[in-house]
């Protein structure tokens, strides 16, 4: 953040930068999840008149878990671990005046080497998901089935998803104590990417289009940066996303859907957009592609604003090269990589530029 917020200053750009809290780590909503499935489970039995509740908790477990890999976040982060993060905002203004902001988005922070949620693992990571919310909804569903009937088998049942819900629990303070990624490519590659990108258009601003390259903490996480980006900057509602994502290896795409169980689209004005500067640069070899990814590009759609994502995709495991690994090392970042991204997010710039003029 610091190398950030000096490498902008000495371009001679205003610049913003926002403290803020985020949750500190991304397997306390899991966690979340499971502990309160493991506490409907327990209480259950305690006494006949606090059963209906336990259920009802455990009943809460599915939809908290949907709610974290569809929302990155959790109705109850308040209550949970934070840490300080920052955005770092700067802006370059039209040599004319302003018809259109467009947002040039790199996040900041890196995961943790992960044992599931990694490179390699994307039909595991689908699966479980899948699994985990089948099993949270059974439980739930059993209790409140013993509640109503008065039987005892559907609770007894309901301890094998007890068992299942305590390993997830092991599996996830594991992961807790691996390493952080060195994150060279996801995400300093498309950091570095941004600050050419800043770097060039000081020099040559575009003319009625204004350009904001934010920076931002705790995408990892749960999106905050951007959440806070967003509450406080109402203006942007207008404006045009480009999010980067892994740009330092694989092939570069243009994602026309991504998602891990609820997908999403890029808007359709910035995918034309894409696909015309594909067409004019059709020597940077960009193309189309669908990634089981989630990245900021899920919380602007999902809030209504107009946003794709640019990413590296790695053919061998259908994700961002070395993803949330202790291999995405800065020797596995490619020049030839990063000039191919920075030539094309110009290209639609200009595209976008010439549009509004």
């Amino acid at each position: 953040m610091h190398y950030v917020r000096d490498r902008l200053q000495h371009l001679g750009l205003s610049i913003e930068e926002r403290s803020f809290r985020a949750v500190a780590e991304m397997n306390w909503f899991p966690i979340t999840a499971a502990l309160i499935s493991l506490c409907g489970i327990a209480l259950y039995p305690l006494s006949e008149w606090i059963r209906f509740p336990a259920a009802l908790l455990a009943s809460l477990a599915a939809p908290l878990l949907w709610w974290a890999i569809t929302r990155a976040d959790s109705p109850f982060w308040f209550l949970l671990p934070r840490v300080t993060s920052r955005n770092v905002i700067a802006r370059i203004a039209p040599a004319g005046k302003t018809s259109q902001i467009v947002v040039v988005i790199s996040h900041l922070d890196s995961n943790r080497c992960r044992l599931v949620w990694r490179a390699g693992k994307v039909r595991t990571i689908k699966a479980g998901s899948i699994a985990t919310l089948i099993i949270y909804g059974a439980i739930g569903l059993l209790l409140l089935l013993g509640v109503a009937s008065g039987w005892g088998w559907p609770y007894f049942v309901s301890l094998a998803g007890a068992v299942y819900a305590l390993a997830t629990l092991i599996v996830l303070f594991a992961e807790m104590r691996c390493p952080y990624s060195p994150g060279a490519n996801d995400n300093a590659a498309s950091v570095a990417v941004n600050l050419g990108l800043a770097m060039q258009l000081a020099r040559e601003p575009l003319e009625t289009t204004q350009v904001r390259f934010a920076f931002t903490g705790a995408e990892e996480i749960d999106h905050r940066g951007l959440k806070v980006l967003l509450k406080e900057h109402p203006e942007l509602r207008e404006a045009l996303f480009i999010d980067l994502e892994g740009v330092g290896g694989g092939e570069l795409c243009y994602l026309t859907q991504e998602g891990i169980l609820r997908y999403y689209n890029p808007d359709p004005e910035l995918l034309r957009f894409a696909e015309e500067a594909a067409k004019r640069r059709s020597d940077l070899n960009v193309k189309p592609g669908v990634m089981p990814v989630v990245d900021e590009v899920q919380t602007l759609r999902r809030l209504g604003y107009r946003a794709i994502c640019l990413a590296g995709r790695d053919s061998q495991t259908d994700s961002l090269p070395y993803w949330h690994t202790c291999e995405d090392t800065v020797e596995h970042v490619c020049a030839a990589a990063l000039g191919r991204t920075a030539e094309f997010v110009w290209e639609m710039l200009h595209g976008i530029d010439r549009q509004n003029q």
